[in-house]
């Protein structure tokens, strides 16, 4: 993303106010809790990125 028109700043501790652009993740994500949840066999979920993107949020 182009830190000009990045809407955040990062900062330790500090959530942004939405997850912009984050839905297939949401929803990835959610799915291996559900199956973890129901005692399924799940891979490991690594996310990447630049620094101050919102890997941690």
């Amino acid at each position: 993303m182009d830190p000009v028109r990045n809407p955040y700043a990062p900062g330790a501790g500090q959530r942004p106010p939405e997850l912009a652009g984050r839905d297939g993740e949401l929803s990835a994500f959610d799915v291996v809790l559900e199956r973890i949840a129901h005692s399924r066999p799940e891979r490991s979920v690594v996310l990447t990125g630049l620094r101050g993107v919102g890997k941690t949020v």
